[in-house]
C-alpha cells in the first residue's frame, strides 16, 4: 500500500505539472546559502477560514525537550494574492497569526542553523538540530526547516529542493525523485515529514541488504577519516543479528543510517543520535576509526531497534503528537528502556560480545541508576512529567529503563519455560497495535498481562508503576543466578587510583588519588604520575592490558611491586621515580555482584539458557 500511494503522490507532484489545492508546496534553496541561512518558500494549501496560525514545532518526538524551533526562523513574510496585504501577528517563538488567510499566496522565511548560533539559551542537541555549511553539508532535520498551519498537519507535503551540483540526499524517505541540481520530495503528512531527516552532501554511501530490507549507510566526514564502507562493515554483523533477533525480517522496506562526523566540539557539549521510524541521525566525533567502532555499534543498535518502538508500538500521545503543546506518555521504559536493553542483549545473544561484557554493562547501569537518580519515583510518573517536574530524571530511561527490560525478559523466560521473552512480546504488541494504531497509556499493563502472565502484570504495576526498587535478587534467581547488592571482600588492587591517558606521551596517567586505598598510600602515588614501567616491563599501548591482567590474576600477598613513574618536581621538570611496596590485599566494597548458581534447578537452567545461552 505504501509504495503504491507514494507513486501516486509523485505523479501528482506540482513539479511534474499538476497542482493539488490541499497540499503544501515548499521550495528550499540550499544552493545559495547566505551566512549559514537557507531561504524557504511555501505555496500554502487552500484555507477557507478568515484567519489562520502558521507554526513551527516547539518539540518533536524523541527529543524529550521543548526547543522552540521557531527561534531559528528569520525574515518571516506572507504575501497576498493580487498584492493584497496579509496581516502578520507573531504570537510566540513558534507561531504567527495570519489574515485574511484565504488570500495568502506565498509564505517565505530564512532558516538559521542550530549548531552554530548566537542563541545560547536551551541549546539544541545536535542530532535533533540543523546545520548549514555552504558547499559542504546540510543536516536537514526537517522540523527545523518546515512549518505547518494549525490543525492542518494531515495534508501532503511536496518539497522542491534546489541543491549544488554533486550533492546527494540521503534519507529514509522513499518518495524522493533526485536530479542533478534539483530534488522533489513527497511526504504523506507533517508527522511523516518530521520523522524523516535528510543529509545533503557529496555522496559517501553504502547499501546493505538485510533480509527483506534495504539499509542505507551515509556518512559525511569533513577530513575523510570515517567512510560509509567502514561503518557498514562494522554494522553488517550487528544488523544481521538484529534481524534474527526480530524474527528474520524487519518491519521496514528501507532504513537509513545518517552519520555526520565533526572535527570540533559541539555547542551542546554532547554527541549521539536521534531515532526516527525509518532512519536515525548521528553526530559523532571524527576520531580514530579503531576508537569509534564499538561506539558506532552501541549507538546504532539502540537507534535501529526504534523501528519496533515507537514505530510499531506507541501510545496515543505519540501517535497523535502535538508539536506545540506536547503531552508525554507514561511508558518511556518501553520506548527507550526496552530499546536500550535489546541493543545490548542482541549483541551478547548473537556472540558479538561475551557474557562478562554484557553483565558489566548491566551492573554499570545499576550503579548509575542508584547513584544519580531517584528510585522512589514511579517510572510511569517520571515519564509522564519528564518535560518539567522530573526533567532531571530523564537519563534514567537508559539506566533503570534498560534494567526494567532485563527483569521483564528474565521473568518471561522463567514463566514460559524458555519459550517466550521480550523479543516475542514486542512482536505480539506490534501485531496488536502498529504504526497507525496507538494504545491508551492506562491500558498497556493490562494488555501485556493478557498476552503473558498475571505475575508480569503484578511486576509492571509494582515496580514500574509503583515506587519499589527492582527485585534483582528474586529475578536473577529465576535464571539460576545469585545477586548480592553489596559486599566487602579482600582484593588485590592497583592502589585505588583513577587512571587516565595522555595522548601526547601515549602513557597512562594517575588522574585522581581521591579514593587511594592503603596499598596505594604505601606506593605513594601522586596525581599526574605517568606510568612508565611495571615490575621491570615497559608499559606500552600494546601490552598494558596483558600486564595488568597478569598482575590481578597472579599476584600474591607480599609479592614485590615496583612501578616507575615520571613525576614533575616543583620546578616543573620531569623526574623518574620508582614506587615500591609489597602487595597487600585491601578491603574493597563491591556492588551488584552477579554469579551463576551451580545448584540451580532444571527450570532455572532452561530459562537461563533461553535468556543468554549460559548453561
Amino acid at each position: 500500500m505504501k509504495n503504491i500511494r507514494l507513486t501516486a503522490l509523485l505523479l501528482l507532484s506540482p513539479f511534474l505539472g499538476l497542482l493539488a489545492d490541499n497540499d503544501y508546496h515548499y521550495t528550499v534553496d540550499i544552493a545559495h546559502i547566505n551566512n549559514d541561512k537557507v531561504h524557504v518558500k511555501l505555496t500554502p494549501p487552500d484555507i477557507s477560514a478568515n484567519e489562520t496560525v502558521f507554526m513551527f514545532p516547539a518539540m518533536v518526538p524523541g527529543t524529550y525537550e521543548v526547543y522552540n524551533f521557531g527561534r531559528f526562523i528569520e525574515n518571516f513574510k506572507a504575501e497576498g494574492k493580487n498584492g493584497q496585504v496579509i496581516t502578520i501577528q507573531k504570537l510566540d517563538n513558534n507561531s504567527y497569526k495570519l489574515s485574511p488567510a484565504g488570500a495568502i499566496s506565498e509564505i517565505s522565511y530564512d532558516v538559521n542553523d542550530t549548531w552554530d548560533t548566537e542563541i545560547k539559551e536551551k541549546v539544541v542537541f545536535e542530532p535533533g538540530g540543523t546545520n548549514i555549511e555552504d558547499g559542504k553539508a546540510i543536516a536537514m532535520n526537517t522540523h527545523g526547516f518546515f512549518g505547518y498551519f494549525k490543525n492542518m498537519t494531515a495534508a501532503n507535503f511536496l518539497i522542491h529542493v534546489i541543491k549544488p551540483e554533486g550533492f546527494y540526499a540521503s534519507t529514509g524517505l522513499t518518495g524522493l525523485k533526485s536530479g542533478k541540481t534539483e530534488d522533489d520530495i513527497s511526504v504523506f503528512d507533517y508527522h511523516d515529514l518530521v520523522d524523516s531527516p535528510i543529509l545533503y552532501c557529496q555522496p559517501d554511501t553504502t547499501t546493505i541488504h538485510i533480509g527483506n530490507s534495504q539499509v542505507l549507510v551515509s556518512a559525511y566526514s569533513p577530513n575523510h577519516i570515517v567512510s560509509s564502507k567502514f561503518i557498514a562493515r562494522n554494522l553488517s554483523e550487528l544488523l544481521m543479528a538484529q534481524s534474527e533477533y526480530l524474527g528474520g525480517e524487519l518491519p521496514v522496506d528501507k532504513y537509513a543510517f545518517l552519520f555526520y562526523f565533526i572535527d570540533k566540539p559541539t555547542l551542546s557539549g554532547m554527541t549521539g543520535a536521534l531515532e526516527h521510524s525509518y532512519s536515525s541521525f548521528y553526530v559523532l566525533g571524527e576520531g580514530d576509526t579503531s576508537d569509534i567502532a564499538q561506539e558506532v555499534r552501541d549507538v546504532a543498535a539502540h537507534e535501529f531497534f526504534h523501528i519496533v518502538t515507537p514505530l510499531s508500538i506507541h501510545a496515543e500521545e505519540i501517535g497523535n503528537f502535538d508539536f506545540n503543546n506536547p503531552k508525554m506518555s507514561m511508558h518511556l521504559w518501553l520506548y527507550e528502556g526496552l530499546t536500550e536493553y535489546a541493543a545490548h542483549h542482541v549483541q551478547v545473544k548473537s556472540g558479538l560480545i561475551d557474557y562478562s561484557d554484557f553483565f558489566q554493562v548491566m551492573t554499570d547501569k545499576m550503579e548509575n541508576a542508584r547513584k544519580n537518580y531517584n528510585d522512589t519515583v514511579p517510572f510511569t510518573m517520571m515519564s509522564k512529567y519528564v518535560l518539567d517536574k522530573y526533567k532531571k530524571e530523564y537519563p534514567n530511561v537508559y539506566e533503570k529503563g534498560a534494567l526494567i527490560g532485563m527483569c521483564l525478559d528474565i521473568m518471561l523466560r522463567y514463566y514460559s519455560n524458555g519459550e517466550y521473552g521480550t523479543q516475542e512480546l514486542m512482536k505480539d504488541l506490534a501485531k496488536k497495535y502498529g504504526k497507525r494504531k496507538s494504545f491508551k497509556d492506562e491500558d498497556l499493563f493490562n494488555d501485556i498481562e493478557k498476552l503473558t502472565y498475571p505475575e508480569i502484570g503484578t511486576f509492571l504495576r509494582t515496580y514500574v508503576g509503583g515506587n519499589k526498587p527492582l527485585p534483582f535478587k528474586d529475578v536473577f534467581n529465576m535464571v539460576g543466578m545469585t545477586y548480592i547488592d553489596k559486599q566487602v571482600v579482600k582484593k588485590i588492587t592497583l592502589g585505588g587510583i583513577s587512571v587516565g591517558f595522555n595522548p601526547s606521551t601515549n602513557r597512562l596517567v594517575v588522574a585522581s588519588t581521591e579514593k587511594l586505598d592503603d596499598f596505594g598510600k604505601k606506593l605513594k602515588f601522586q596525581e599526574g604520575d605517568e606510568l612508565v614501567s611495571f615490575n621491570g616491563r615497559k608499559l606500552t599501548l600494546d601490552n598494558i592490558k596483558e600486564i595488568f591482567s597478569n598482575y590481578f590474576n597472579n599476584a600474591k600477598p607480599k609479592d614485590k611491586l615496583e612501578i616507575e613513574v615520571l613525576r614533575k618536581d616543583k620546578k616543573g621538570n620531569e623526574v623518574m621515580k620508582t614506587l615500591k611496596a609489597k602487595v597487600k590485599p585491601v578491603n574493597v566494597t563491591e556492588y551488584d555482584v552477579i554469579d551463576v548458581n551451580k545448584a540451580a534447578t532444571e527450570k532455572q537452567v532452561k530459562a537461563r539458557r533461553a535468556w543468554l545461552g549460559i548453561k
